[in-house]
């Protein structure tokens, strides 16, 4: 599977009173880096919107494992792993990972996701648009 990298530079808006990253902000940095994985391949807000269909998030599995601080500099890496039959189904799995400059993990989760139709109100099968989006397909 491919891997997508995002860089990121720590923030005052996302420290907490301990001076480290606050763990809720963990999420929205991991949410920042899917919408610009997605969105350079083609599938950003407006073809969601088009098409009526879009990424929803399920489960989340979260691990942090060291401090982020102001002005550490990430890297945010976004693998889609397999599913366990080996197959495609209707929701999948992606791995992403912080690490900071010195190479170091910081954070890791894994997030269960599907493909919503917004006026189904369902999860649906993944197109050939998607799959591409997520790093599938090429």
């Amino acid at each position: 599977m491919k891997t997508f990298e995002y860089q990121v530079l720590i923030k005052e808006a996302y420290l907490d009173t301990f001076g480290h990253v606050n763990n809720a902000h963990y999420l929205t940095l991991f949410e920042e880096a899917r919408w610009d994985m997605i969105s350079n391949r083609g599938y950003g807000l407006k073809e969601i919107q088009a098409r009526g269909q879009g990424p929803v998030v399920l489960e989340v599995k979260i691990r942090y494992q060291k401090e982020l601080k102001l002005r550490d500099l990430i890297t945010i890496r976004t693998t889609r792993l397999e599913n366990e039959n080996g197959r495609r189904n209707i929701t999948m799995k992606l791995e992403q990972k912080m690490i900071n400059e010195k190479g170091e993990e910081c954070c890791t989760a894994e997030f269960t996701f599907g493909l919503f139709d917004l006026k189904a109100r369902k999860l649906v099968s993944p197109t050939p648009e998607w799959l591409r989006a997520i790093g599938d397909i090429d």
